[in-house]
């Protein structure tokens, strides 16, 4: 039996490459399409994007749901099995009801499983940066680092991870409610790129950092928001993306020539998440060394 368990949910969109290399847990969201309830990760991502303007005109967009505390339990019972100890990484409180399901499955399945123990962390971000602390924890847990170490490593990461959010459009933020201090933006009628920033810096809420009234204004203040927080340091990055696979490979690209990262990779944005931000959105995630 291994010492830790690791576990996240679907909205970390773990880049595929990475999916079969490290020994992570990943439990479904939900998603309401036509009328059909269906699991995240058996959505057809493809099918789902060509049809997602069509809901918009008709006013028929997909509606989202958490994990099921049944959901929870189960994972916890399962992987009690294999590790003496579990530890949860989930998207931010401030996006929906998962990680309070998640603490009451703890809590929950404390006499249950007397013998194991169940840890949750808000990792206060989602996507990529999401996924950026689950790599680490696990990782970590592989290399023999202990429950306690690996939590610690958790929380820091947590602190250490940063998101950019590039959005064009910002209707299905504010529709969804989760635009905070974002409001004003949504209600301009000028059109341009909206740069907002999601993690512990924030509060795990989407936060207003500037906007641009071109694509090379846009990458410029990216790269410089970069260069500050990294200080010419190593880094990490996850690019997500809502079907614009040649945008992210630009910013890849780009990223690439100017910055020294450790690690690089590109995932799509799936059912979920683009309920709430729409299509055309880039993320940029990432931890500096």
């Amino acid at each position: 039996m291994k010492e830790v368990a690791i576990m996240t949910d679907t909205v970390s969109y773990i880049p595929r490459e990475l999916e079969g290399d490290h020994d992570i847990k990943i439990i479904p969201m939900n998603i309401m399409i036509e009328g059909k309830n269906e699991t995240e990760n058996e959505v057809d991502l493809a099918n789902y994007y060509d049809n997602f303007p069509r809901w918009r005109k008709q006013g028929k967009l997909p509606t989202t749901s958490g994990v099921p505390l049944g959901t929870f339990l189960q994972a916890f019972r399962d992987l009690s099995k294999e590790a003496r100890g579990i530890i949860f990484i989930g998207h931010s409180n401030k996006l929906g009801m998962t990680m309070n399901v998640a603490m009451q499955a703890q809590q929950q399945v404390k006499t249950e499983l007397p013998d194991t123990d169940v840890e949750v962390i808000d990792s206060l971000t989602a996507c990529g940066a999401q996924t950026l602390i689950s790599l680490e924890a696990v990782r970590a847990a592989a290399a023999g680092q202990s429950y306690s170490q690996v939590i610690n490593l958790c929380n820091d990461m947590v602190k250490k991870v940063k998101l950019i959010v590039l959005y064009d459009d910002l209707y299905y933020l504010a529709r969804s409610g989760r635009i905070a201090k974002g409001k004003p933006w949504a209600a301009s009628k000028i059109s341009n790129t909206a740069i907002m920033e999601m993690d512990a810096s924030t509060g795990g809420e989407h936060r207003p950092v500037t906007r641009c009234k071109t694509k090379g204004q846009t990458l410029a203040s990216l790269f410089d928001i970069i260069k500050k927080e990294s200080a010419g340091r190593k880094l990490h990055v996850i690019l997500n993306h809502s079907n614009v696979p040649s945008e992210a490979e630009e910013i890849k690209n780009k990223l690439l020539d100017q910055f020294s990262c450790a690690e690089m990779h590109v995932s799509e944005i799936g059912p979920v998440v683009t309920a709430h931000i729409g299509l055309g959105v880039r993320l940029i995630n990432w931890w500096s060394e």
